[in-house]
């Protein structure tokens, strides 16, 4: 009688226990695949003329500033120093904007102490 009380105990807990598995991943499953949120107002969701025409404005403008980038870098190429060059006013303005990071400048004067570069 014993025995049997315990298979079906077991029986119970095995079947009890896939049950709430298949519960688990069913319940999963609906926020997983639910359709996007809808709260936003119509008004909102759709673009107005003057929108249209002040992303237009923006695009152009920022094509206009990476062609102007790209022409910059061209003759930053193609002189020599050019590189040199940006590349000295790029470390100013970083320099400019960063605080003093004493570890890092201190640790390049060792290097260029060691590299004897100094």
């Amino acid at each position: 009688m014993q025995r049997l009380f315990s298979s079906l105990k077991h029986a119970f807990r095995q079947s009890f226990f896939i049950f709430s598995l298949i519960s688990l991943i069913g319940l999963s499953s609906l926020f997983i695949f639910s359709p996007p949120s809808l709260a936003a107002a119509p008004t909102e969701r759709q673009p107005t003329l003057e929108r249209g025409i002040d992303k237009a404005a923006q695009t152009n403008q920022a094509d206009h500033n990476r062609v102007d980038a790209y022409e910059k870098a061209v003759k930053a190429v193609d002189d020599p120093q050019g590189l040199d060059k940006v590349y000295e006013k790029n470390l100013g303005k970083y320099e400019e904007t960063q605080p003093d990071t004493g570890i890092i400048k201190e640790a390049s004067k060792i290097i260029e102490k060691v590299t004897g570069q100094e």
